[in-house]
């Protein structure tokens, strides 16, 4: 029997805050299928209020062997996740969602792993099935399995529906196929009915502070712009990351060792003839701050009304309640000042996540955590969205759908293996994602080795450059086959003529995000009209050589170099360093 016939079959059920089962003469789901779409509410049949946790649209087993591979999605930015039903995985440094962010168990998922709006199921011999809630206005969903056991889960938070009142829950859609990149552009589509994507001129590209200015000063700032305006023009921007803030919440109070407030350090940047672009991280609030001294009763709280800080892993960091007016104001201000009397004219959100997690009370007791969430974001993006670029970065990637023109996909970088080969890996899980819900955003590209120092618990710590020239050149694939933003890591005025043409290459060609043959991720292709562009990578830590597959006769160039490489038909054997990438150009002769 067929995945979507035994999902559009099975039986729903609808669990309640105390534990319980909603019965009929409570509570009942309706469900609409349309093909492969399902549109589904919730209705409280009773004559007393519910607290329902979750509404299950399917719990029950596949027709699929354990050893089954699968790619789901995390909730935030930093989990994903692979492996086989039997056997899961976590892709990223930083934990599971429920590790990092210590998201809540129950008795009802305690024994379940646990994906977030999307997974695909990849079964030996048959057809992909991607399965995906394709929308998220109000609700978070969840697949959870174990082996063949499976629920398809809306979080409904345990919010109150009262007698005779019904939601509607998030759209669904399931699709099966042998390509699973048409599978990818159906799911787009479907998600673009429902949030249609936010629409920028251009895939910006600049210079981020964040990787090579330790600490931050104005001087430092200036130096690279003029760097950009005399050397790389094209990279047109000075993203001032985080760093030069007093305090998480106080954004618009400058650091005192930064040497300048904010609007002269834009000023000065814009002088040398480049754009100066902002940071501020919205939802998170620390004690230090004035906001934490001042407005207490803007965060989120427990149940006497005291700022709650019980999930995520920095503890001293607080949540500001998107659903609080005053909070939403503080918003606006924030973004308008930076807007009008700082020039800035983009914008990156950090931290986003924090917006978005459950537990304690806000000021509305009515809102859901999503909603929450898309009220904190929409109180920016109306003030500055319509001549501005908004990039999200941190994010739950579902809740925020339809509100930014860039969106962080990756982990940061930094210049070791472990960093390069993770980011590269949950990249290319999302390169369908690039123009189509948004600009991918890869982190920034590192070129040169550079150590890193930082204050831990009041101790230097230095983080050495370990990369090695293969290394770097896998970097600089992986970087190629986003085919999304191009932000430079590195200190511009001290960066040699050969890598400022590598960042020249990236920025001409930007783009079109490469599709993989596979996800072994050791060939990616991107078609241009006249030409194709092979981005290829060596993931161990042996040499080896490539057999790549080529329809007809094509001149191969090296993309770097533009050394000509010869002619081949119908296969291209290539020779890869431990840990190399490549990016080769093949011409049809």
């Amino acid at each position: 029997m067929l995945i979507e016939s035994v999902i559009k079959s099975g039986s729903s059920i609808i669990r309640l805050l105390d534990g319980t089962i909603a019965s009929e003469s409570e509570a009942r789901m309706e469900k609409e299928w349309q093909g492969g779409r399902l549109q589904a509410k919730v209705i409280n049949t009773s004559n007393k209020p519910l607290k329902i946790q979750e509404a299950v649209l399917f719990a029950g087993e596949l027709p699929l062997k354990p050893e089954t591979p699968f790619y789901g999605e995390g909730f935030m930015m930093l989990c994903q996740y692979e492996g086989t039903l039997a056997s899961p995985q976590l892709i990223g440094a930083y934990g599971t969602d429920w590790d990092f962010f210590r998201l809540p168990k129950t008795k009802y998922n305690e024994n379940l792993w646990t994906v977030y709006n999307l997974i695909q199921l990849s079964p030996q011999q048959q057809d992909h099935v991607l399965m995906a809630f394709t929308s998220c206005n109000r609700f978070v969903g969840e697949f959870r399995f174990k082996d063949s056991y499976m629920e398809i889960v809306m979080d409904t938070e345990g919010m109150t529906l009262e007698p005779g009142q019904s939601w509607e829950l998030e759209s669904f859609l399931i699709t099966r196929g042998s390509n699973p990149h048409q599978l990818y552009d159906h799911l787009v589509e479907s998600i673009q009915e429902n949030h249609p994507r936010m629409e920028y001129h251009e895939i910006p590209s600049g210079w981020c502070s964040y990787y090579c200015l330790r600490p931050m000063t104005a001087q430092g700032l200036y130096e690279n712009a003029r760097g950009i305006a005399e050397r790389i023009p094209e990279l047109k921007r000075i993203q001032i990351d985080g760093g030069y803030e007093a305090h998480n919440g106080d954004w618009l109070i400058p650091r005192p060792s930064l040497g300048a407030d904010m609007k002269t350090i834009c000023d000065g940047i814009r002088a040398e003839g480049v754009e100066a672009a902002g940071y501020i991280s919205p939802f998170i609030i620390s004690t230090e701050s004035n906001l934490f001294k001042e407005h207490p009763d803007w965060l989120v709280h427990d149940e006497q009304g005291n700022p709650i800080n019980e999930i995520g892993r920095k503890r001293e960091w607080y949540m500001l309640d998107g659903t609080h007016p005053e909070a939403q104001n503080y918003l606006r201000h924030i973004s308008r000042v930076m807007h009008d009397e700082w020039g800035i004219r983009y914008f990156k959100l950090d931290f986003l996540a924090y917006g978005c997690l459950p537990g304690g009370v806000r000021y509305d007791s009515n809102a859901t955590r999503v909603e929450a969430f898309r009220l904190g974001i929409k109180a920016i993006v109306d003030e500055v969205g319509s001549d501005s670029f908004v990039l999200g970065c941190n994010a739950p990637f579902w809740p925020i759908l339809g509100l930014i023109h860039g969106n962080r996909v990756t982990n940061d970088i930094f210049r070791d293996w472990k960093h390069v080969s993770d980011n590269a890996r949950e990249l290319f899980y999302r390169n369908w994602q690039h123009d189509t819900l948004w600009f991918n955003d890869p982190d920034v590209i590192v070129l040169e080795s550079l150590d890193l120092s930082s204050r831990k618990n009041g101790e230097i710590v230095v983080k050495k450059s370990t990369l090695t020239e293969p290394e770097f050149e896998f970097h600089k694939a992986f970087i190629a086959a986003s085919g999304g933003m191009i932000l430079s890591g590195d200190l511009l005025y001290q960066l040699p003529d050969k890598n400022i043409q590598v960042l020249q290459k990236l920025i001409a060609d930007t783009g079109k995000a490469a599709r993989f043959d596979d996800t072994t991720f050791t060939v990616g292709r991107i078609q241009h009209e006249d030409r194709q562009m092979l981005c290829l990578f060596n993931w161990d830590d042996e040499e080896k050589e490539l057999n790549v597959p080529l329809e007809g006769t094509h001149r191969v160039t090296d993309y770097w170099s533009d050394e000509d490489l010869g002619e081949y038909s119908g296969e291209l054997q290539v020779r890869m360093d431990s840990h190399g990438g490549r990016v080769l150009v093949c011409t049809p002769v």
